[in-house]
């Protein structure tokens, strides 16, 4: 038995900074799938070749309650943040950041990047934490390629990687607070793949650039969509003679009262407005962009 679609969704143009952004999650039909309360697409933009230019902090921003995930197709982010954390990952790499208690993040174009210019691709999510993980002290992680597993799929059709969570005895390093998964599918051209799934967790697909069919029905080019909360199985095809990437994620159902505020997720109303307390209290800190270790 195929899970069935419940909600298909083409997502709204947002500018963010220069870059134009599809958002997709949340929307008028879904809160939430799993603990992903938040989804981005960053359209493919070409980058002209410039003289890097080092951050000067406009773009830096707070968040407390949730972790970050930026996922790169292709071109490049450097990350730096006010607990002392920086990092630079490329294509097939993510930039993971638990902002916990409260932390200012500042992500940008790298400067090797900027250099040769190229294609930015990528995605962003928000993780939702839970309530006790909200209290915790700041963390982060630069998920290189070589770190994120793979595996290959039956009869020639791909392979997948694990980007979160785990699938048999692959698993991802990202750190996780709940059942969540996020999977990487790059299906070969004319090929296949069906993917049973739990009946207790959430799922949802999106397809970033190419077409596909999903259990059946046909899925544009950056398109989101979710699935009802039976069990079942999720059937991909590639009809295109090129490979296309998919990429399935979820986990189990978020059950606390979720709270949502500009950078901020909470519990609670109160949460929120401490979030912001001590955000203009000057409790996140400062980034030292001379720092990167």
């Amino acid at each position: 038995m195929e899970r069935a679609i419940v909600t298909t969704y083409g997502g709204i143009n947002s500018k963010v900074g220069e870059l134009l952004v599809n958002r997709l999650v949340p929307n008028r039909y879904v809160e939430a799938i799993g603990p992903f309360v938040f989804l981005d697409h960053l359209y493919p933009t070409v980058q002209q070749p410039k003289n890097p230019s080092a951050p000067n902090g406009q773009d830096a921003h707070p968040h407390r309650g949730i972790a970050t995930f930026s996922y790169i197709f292709s071109g490049a982010l450097e990350h730096f943040d006010s607990n002392g954390h920086h990092g630079i990952v490329e294509a097939g790499g993510a930039q993971w950041m638990n902002a916990g208690n409260g932390v200012i993040h500042d992500e940008h174009f790298s400067p090797d990047f900027q250099a040769k210019g190229g294609i930015m691709h990528g995605l962003q999510f928000w993780i939702n934490l839970p309530a006790v993980n909200k209290a915790e002290a700041p963390d982060y992680m630069a998920v290189q390629p070589h770190d994120i597993p793979e595996v290959t799929l039956p009869n020639e059709a791909g392979v997948m990687r694990i980007v979160i969570g785990a699938c048999g005895d692959n698993r991802s390093p990202v750190k996780t607070f709940s059942e969540q998964f996020m999977y990487h599918i790059k299906l070969n051209p004319k090929s296949s793949f069906t993917c049973e799934t739990k009946a207790a967790l959430e799922y949802a697909a999106f397809v970033p650039s190419e077409e596909a069919t999903i259990n059946g029905q046909k899925v544009s080019k950056s398109e989101l969509i979710v699935f009802d909360k039976d069990g079942g199985s999720i059937t991909f095809i590639n009809n295109n003679i090129t490979e296309i990437t998919i990429i399935l994620f979820g986990g189990e159902p978020y059950t606390e009262d979720i709270y949502a505020e500009g950078p901020f997720v909470m519990n609670n109303r109160l949460e929120i407005a401490h979030a912001y307390r001590d955000f203009f209290n000057g409790k996140y800190g400062t980034i030292n962009y001379e720092n990167k270790h």
